[in-house]
């Protein structure tokens, strides 16, 4: 379930949401991450550079490009997103993301969803996706689908989010997060993530693996000064029997 508490390139379209009170057009983050795994195995680490640019008409788009090290193997993917406005109460999101090296992360991953914004004083969305991963010479896939909510009160977002994953080989695993934000001030956020459910992993040697994990996370994110700013993420992940990863994340933003 990494990707329920990370903050990617298509997350920075929504995850990073209080900087949308306050954005700058163009804004850039360099990020470094490190995750503690239990049994003695290998640390995992990871370094990223993204960019985001912000439309005054709400139009959105990033990009990224991530190195990591995961079971002693290297790693590199690109990503890019869009949010579109499809009129005053609809939106598009799209992300694509690929992997020339594909040793741990997904050779593809490809994410859309439509929302439909403030019903009733609910932001509601719908999204399909498709994974491929790449073992030596052989290639499997899965298929996803999504629902979120979300809504505003005051200084406080709320947020819900159901998924459910199909192995082409077969098999279904569902998974779910909850967040809270709370926005004390126009540049300045601190959010609660819970994560659980069965989610898929890639282990190298063995393969995709569905399995039961329960993950939990805390960010915040603050102004150091009127261009920069710094974001923090700490998380723990229980991914089944398999390992417990504890990790620490770190970002300095700059808006142009």
């Amino acid at each position: 379930m990494n990707h329920a508490i990370r903050c990617s390139a298509a997350a920075a379209l929504a995850c990073a949401a209080f900087a949308g009170r306050a954005a700058e057009p163009l804004s850039a983050e360099a990020a470094l991450s490190s995750e503690r795994l239990s049994g003695g195995r290998a640390d995992w680490h990871a370094a990223e550079l993204t960019a985001l640019w912000r439309d005054p008409a709400a139009w959105s788009a990033s990009a990224a490009v991530r190195r990591t090290d995961r079971f002693g193997l290297i790693d590199t993917q690109l990503e890019a997103a869009a949010s579109i406005p499809l009129g005053a109460r609809w939106r598009a999101e799209t992300e694509l993301a690929q992997s020339p090296t594909a040793r741990v992360l997904p050779q593809w991953r490809w994410r859309s969803r439509v929302w439909l914004l403030d019903a009733a004083g609910w932001n509601l969305a719908a999204g399909v996706g498709r994974t491929l991963y790449r073992s030596g010479d052989a290639t499997s896939g899965s298929s996803g689908a999504e629902l979120q909510v979300e809504r505003y009160a005051g200084a406080f977002r709320a947020a819900w989010l159901g998924s459910v994953t199909r192995l082409d080989a077969g098999g279904t695993s569902a998974a779910q997060q909850w967040r809270l934000n709370w926005y004390p001030t126009d540049t300045a956020s601190v959010g609660v993530v819970l994560a659980f459910g069965r989610e898929l992993e890639n282990v190298p040697g063995v393969g995709v693996l569905a399995s039961r994990v329960r993950a939990g996370a805390i960010t915040a994110a603050w102004q150091l000064a009127p261009r920069w700013g710094m974001n923090l993420a700490v998380s723990d992940h229980r991914q089944g029997d398999l390992y417990r990863r504890m990790g620490l994340r770190l970002g300095l933003r700059h808006s142009f």
